[in-house]
């Protein structure tokens, strides 16, 4: 596999390891849990790995200012604030008005890192991966012409060498896996922008390592995710110089627990964070770890999984949002 030039963000490898508690509440697969929201920067979680080989790429091309999209509480941006911050960049941030726009939790974050936010009100979250290209590219444009050395990153560091990182997480896992002696049928997490899910998926076929991956949408809808997955693991295939082709078979997407959309937490939601918190001492958070780990809990119900199986979950972070949502995680004790 062909190496990418990295910079140094997260510490690794992040733990993994059985939630015996929480297994036996839920009386199905045996679950594990792949703490990425340790990983370290800015509050940890699964961006730090996608950002290790952009900021390389960025850092190369003497960049200096790094705009970016996201949510009002965006995982992805805040992180990417806080790496330009440690590599003496500027960090602008192009928003999409989420449920929260308070300074409070990432935008709290923001403000302490005195990042450049513009929060923009828009239709559909989704926008922030169609409207927002074109803002951002326009405000890179205002930027040179004073002087500044731009760089566009899409959110949710959803590119080919964004992707990449998690190619390279593979080997962890698989390294960890063997270490502990665990067989693992089936790995779940959540999906917004898709990165992840891909780049999984094409380091386990091109390792090859018999795991399915399991996506649950936070945001797209499986007809618009399966063409995004393929297109984008077989655009990081040929970044990486690796001879694996993804097809729809490969992929394994569920869009059932969305609820009213991105962003907005959903009761099963709420009860999963509630859930992991008081059988394992673990936070999820109300925007994508918990929506992901309600579908966990909604599949274990439904028989999806056999009880003998051993099901790994990646916590991707998020726990700042916590305290933006405080209103929701009360009412809906």
């Amino acid at each position: 596999m062909k190496k990418l030039s990295k910079i140094s963000l997260g510490h690794w490898p992040t733990p993994l390891h059985f939630l015996p508690r929480l297994t036996d509440k839920l009386g199905g697969p045996s679950i594990y849990i792949k703490r990425d929201d340790l990983s370290g920067h800015a509050l940890g979680g699964n961006k730090a790995r996608k950002l290790e080989y952009i900021f390389a790429n960025a850092y190369q091309q003497g960049i200096d200012t790094i705009i970016t999209s996201g949510s009002s509480q965006s995982n992805f941006a805040l992180q990417t604030a806080a790496a330009a911050r440690k590599l003496g960049m500027d960090a602008y941030c192009v928003l999409v008005k989420g449920v929260h726009v308070e300074i409070q939790g990432n935008l709290l974050l923001h403000h302490i890192l005195d990042s450049h936010i513009r929060i923009l009100d828009v239709q559909d979250p989704s926008e922030m991966f169609t409207k927002m290209p074109k803002i951002m590219n326009e405000l890179a444009d205002e930027l040179r012409n004073k002087g500044k050395t731009p760089m566009v990153i899409t959110a949710g560091g959803e590119n080919p060498i964004g992707t990449a990182g998690w190619v390279y997480a593979v080997e962890e896992i698989a390294q960890q896996l063997k270490e502990k002696a665990i067989h693992i049928d089936s790995i779940i997490l959540a999906d917004g922008g898709l990165g992840t899910q891909s780049g999984l998926i094409l380091g386990l076929k091109y390792f090859h390592l018999p795991l399915k991956v399991i996506g649950i949408s936070v945001l797209p809808h499986k007809k618009q995710a399966l063409q995004e997955i393929i297109s984008l693991t077989n655009e990081t295939a040929a970044l990486l110089e690796l001879d694996v082709q993804i097809m729809p078979e490969d992929i394994i997407f569920f869009d059932d627990y969305i609820g009213e959309g991105y962003g907005i937490p959903t009761s099963g939601c709420i009860q999963a964070i509630r859930l992991v918190a008081q059988t394992e001492g673990i936070f999820l958070d109300p925007v994508y770890t918990g929506k992901a780990f309600a579908g966990l809990i909604d599949l274990i119900g439904k028989g999806y999984f056999k009880k003998d199986e051993k099901i790994l979950f990646i916590h991707t972070g998020g726990i700042a949002a916590n305290f933006a949502y405080y209103e929701e995680l009360i009412k809906m004790k």
